[in-house]
């Protein structure tokens, strides 16, 4: 049976559209001409192939129908490229000149960053799986899980101090936050390499909790620009007793009494901020640091000296707690008495200068160590030789000015 003769041209029509192929017959062979007019102009395309030809004359009419007079005047290689580009953005219904003009956008934003790894990033940190969480609000629920745990009172008071500034300075999402965010924070805050690593350990456990609970990607490194301050020791500094007497002076009722616990019984600052009036009252005579207050986590018993005896009992009753009110306040007081004493404030110098001055009056390292909480060998490779036994005996004589309101709580005892 005789294949069905074709007659020219043949015409292909699309809608109202319509694409001919003529045949031309010459002596190198037989050429099939695509011809179609656009505004009014003719153009063709040659094949030496007819179903080649038809395919392209369909490919052309059904551009012409859909009105994609752009892809219809474009020929070889271009063509090709404008296919597959309408092909890769067929599923997001965009315009290609709108998925042109926002890829273009996006190159100027990315530095010359490939648009693909700079989504990718995106999308480990910020998409699937990353739930939106507010600094704040991740924070809340960091304290409150510990809570729940059990953990100290002391630890969650470090959690709430830490934590708390970090949550003031950042009030955006968890996932939004880069690495230079915290560096930045760190740079601001200008700790010593002791509260800079503190700081720094508390944020680690932070973020480490925010990627457990899908705020924060696990790939995510926060801390990167971050590093461990060596905590080289510090040179001992201590008060004299006519730097501690306008300390003292210019400090408000209520810090004085705690600058005091700390210049005559040696009380460190964290300390101070746990301590309770009952821990004063229990044994007369004597401070009591339980166990979980003291930084050694060694309970110790400390003498109540008749001058600090004499600036506790003026020293206000506003709660269980000899410091009743926050950290920040507490070291703001003091900042502000060493202004207005006109004094450089030297870090630890007052619990310094209660060991200095002890040592100096009583010359024995191992009850200096039992009342301050540290090792002999601390105490003697220190403390030693800084301080002279007439400089002690001023120290310890240092008092609020007499009044008939001054009623000591407890005498001096040396014995424990």
């Amino acid at each position: 049976m005789k294949a069905k003769r074709q007659r020219f041209p043949i015409v292909v029509k699309r809608g109202s559209c319509a694409v001919k192929i003529y045949r031309d017959r010459k002596p190198t062979g037989t050429y099939y001409r695509v011809a179609y007019h656009i505004g009014g102009k003719r153009h063709r395309l040659h094949h030496n192939d007819l179903e080649k030809a038809i395919a392209e004359a369909e490919a052309k009419a059904a551009q012409l129908s859909r009105g994609d007079i752009d892809a219809v005047q474009l020929t070889g290689r271009d063509r090709l490229v404008y296919g597959r580009a309408l092909e890769a953005i067929r599923e997001h219904a965009l315009p290609l000149d709108a998925a042109a003009i926002e890829y273009s956008e996006a190159r100027k934003l990315l530095d010359g960053v490939p648009l693909v790894d700079a989504a990718r990033f995106y999308s480990r940190h910020h998409g699937r799986g990353i739930a939106r969480k507010s600094v704040a609000d991740a924070v809340e629920a960091m304290i409150a899980a510990k809570t729940a745990k059990g953990v100290s009172q002391v630890y969650l008071a470090d959690l709430r101090y830490r934590l708390g500034a970090f949550k003031e300075a950042f009030r955006c999402d968890v996932s939004a936050l880069v690495p230079d965010d915290v560096a930045g924070f760190f740079q601001r805050l200008r700790l010593s390499p002791r509260s800079h690593n503190n700081f720094l350990r508390m944020l680690r456990t932070f973020f480490a909790f925010a990627q457990r609970h899908g705020w924060l990607s696990k790939e995510t490194d926060l801390l990167a620009q971050v590093e461990k301050r060596s905590e080289k020791p510090a040179p001992v500094e201590i008060f004299t007793p006519a730097e501690l007497m306008a300390l003292l002076k210019n400090a408000s009722a209520e810090v004085a009494h705690c600058l005091a616990l700390s210049a005559f019984a040696g009380l460190r600052a964290e300390e101070i901020l746990r301590l309770d009036w009952a821990d004063v009252e229990r044994r007369p005579g004597f401070i009591e640091i339980a166990a979980h207050k003291a930084k050694t986590a060694t309970r110790r018993i400390v003498p109540v000296f008749d001058n600090l005896a004499c600036w506790l009992a003026i020293a206000p009753r506003n709660g269980t707690r000899a410091w009743p009110h926050s950290k920040d306040r507490f070291f703001k007081a003091i900042r502000n008495a060493a202004d207005n004493a006109r004094l450089k404030w030297k870090q630890n110098a007052l619990r310094h200068s209660f060991i200095s001055y002890r040592l100096a009056e009583i010359q024995d390292v191992n009850r200096v160590a039992l009342e301050a909480g540290n090792s002999p060998q601390m105490i003697f490779r220190h403390y030693r030789e800084l301080a002279t036994p007439e400089q002690a005996k001023t120290w310890f004589a240092i008092a609020p000015d007499p009044g008939s309101n001054i009623v000591p709580i407890a005498k001096r005892r040396f014995t424990l």
